[in-house]
């Protein structure tokens, strides 16, 4: 499936880049993507429309009749659903989400302390800064993307539990269609164990209602029940930065094992105030072991390294180790103004480059220490 949405993906947009902002351009005629924004003001219904209206003005040419199908169909994939802020931060309320916490917390444990070994390196004790910090200051941690379950495992296997409670805990990005598995349900579990739905390909990219609400509580404001209420205490989110998995297979030996940045994290941290955040890095390695993907059949490193892999089992495998490295935190109040950006408005992109570019420099320091190179 995850295949067939690549290809569809490939048939139907060519990609693009222009100054700091990145189009998709259908290959039939019609608005541009940044049209239909401006249109529309970003109304999920409405651009819908606009792009239903749009792909009906090709020509008669068999291979654009093709090409427009094809985009129709994309284009259902393209926005996700808004964060619903007219709920309460935890629907089922803070008992019964406590009850879910400590029973994903137990299983996790169990997975990462029990059936595997989990080592923390962590020589200056940056983790603390997760829980120990003044009430001003938010905590962004990046780290990479090797299994669906990355997180919580490399927190539950490294911190201890007593420590983490839903006021605590972090935020995290996570795909539609597991946040939306079993519809509205799952939806409110999500929710209050603070995930936040976002979908792959989301045209709205770094304007994306999970980034923007991420953004907001890394700053100390929270929505529920339709009202902004600004929090006593800024929070601790949390982004895989390769927007997608990466294993060990997808490296030669005298590569690091990081894929492509993506440009969320720059994003945060370019709108919020330097001083009042910290960034620490976090690298991990043996995941991949505990839930390995196979290679997808005629895999070529060079021609279609964005294949999926084939995760034969979600059962985890046994006696398996997994190192949890923790970086010191990152500066960049050099590169922002005091405050930051406005997250509104439209980020210049080399800023975002800079910015990505010193988180990759911390990454590789940790990527180098878990290899053994240094």
């Amino acid at each position: 499936m995850r295949c067939h949405w690549i290809n569809l993906l490939a048939a139907s947009f060519a990609t693009t880049r222009c100054g700091n902002q990145h189009f998709l351009s259908p290959l039939v005629s019609g608005p541009s993507i940044s049209q239909i924004r401006e249109e529309t003001n970003d109304n999920p219904l409405e651009v819908k429309r606009s792009r239903t209206k749009a792909s009906t003005s090709t020509t008669s040419s068999s291979t654009q009749l093709n090409l427009e199908s094809a985009a129709r169909k994309r284009w259902q994939y393209t926005l996700s659903k808004d964060v619903d802020t007219d709920l309460p931060r935890r629907p089922f309320g803070r008992f019964i989400t406590s009850i879910f916490r400590i029973l994903l917390a137990y299983y996790t444990k169990f997975i990462m302390n029990a059936m595997n070994k989990t080592y923390l390196h962590d020589e200056n004790n940056n983790l603390r800064y997760l829980f120990d910090r003044e009430d001003d200051v938010g905590v962004l941690t990046i780290s990479n993307h090797q299994t669906v379950a990355d997180d919580p495992g490399i927190w539950v296997g490294t911190i201890p539990l007593k420590k983490m409670n839903l006021d605590t805990m972090r935020t995290i990005v996570m795909a539609e269609e597991w946040y939306y598995s079993f519809g509205k349900y799952s939806a409110n579990i999500f929710r209050g164990l603070n995930c936040l739905p976002i979908k792959r390909g989301d045209l709205r990219g770094l304007h994306s209602p999970a980034l923007k609400e991420m953004h907001a509580r890394l700053n100390g404001t929270v929505a529920s029940k339709g009202k902004t209420e600004k929090k006593k205490k800024k929070e601790w989110a949390h982004l895989m930065i390769e927007g997608r998995i990466y294993q060990s297979w997808r490296f030669q030996k005298d590569q690091p094992k990081l894929g492509k940045f993506r440009r969320g994290a720059a994003k945060l941290i370019a709108c919020s105030p330097p001083k009042k955040m910290i960034v620490l890095p976090v690298y991990h390695t043996g995941m991949d072991e505990i839930f390995p993907e196979e290679k997808p059949e005629g895999w070529n490193p060079e021609k279609n390294s964005r294949l999926a892999g084939k995760t034969n089992s979600y059962f985890p495998k046994k006696g398996k180790r997994v190192d949890v490295y923790v970086g010191d935190p990152i500066d960049f109040s050099d590169l922002l103004p005091e405050n930051g950006y406005d997250f509104n408005e439209v980020t210049d992109g080399a800023l975002l480059e800079s910015i990505n570019g010193r988180l990759f420099e911390g990454m590789l320091h940790l990527d180098a220490l878990a290899h053994g190179i240094y």
